[in-house]
């Protein structure tokens, strides 16, 4: 699993680079403040994984780490996908760090 810094993540979006970004949060963090990615709620991935492609590059995302990296750990064990990390830190760090205007 390759995770990812959220200084790479924000320069992944600037440059338009392709990868699937997953925001785990729960509805009311999503609605706060969020990077407009897909947002599918921890809770929900074991019914909507087939709405991803597990050949993707792609990124899970939560408030701090800990949601994301169980849903990614979920992902490539029960549904085979070979290119996926957590960005570090998450939304916090991302706020934090690259964008103060996101709300959390």
């Amino acid at each position: 699993m390759k995770d990812i810094t959220v200084q790479e993540l924000a320069e992944a979006l600037k440059h338009d680079i392709k990868f699937t970004l997953i925001d785990v949060r729960e509805n009311y963090e999503y609605n706060i403040g969020n990077l407009a990615c897909k947002h599918i709620p921890m809770a929900d991935i074991p019914t909507r994984a087939s709405e991803l492609d597990c050949e993707k590059e792609t990124y899970v995302m939560c408030r701090s780490g800990k949601r994301a990296a169980a849903v990614a750990n979920f992902l490539k064990t029960n549904h085979n996908f070979s290119k996926i990390g957590i960005v570090i830190g998450g939304v916090e760090a991302y706020v934090n760090e690259i964008d103060q205007s996101i709300e959390i």
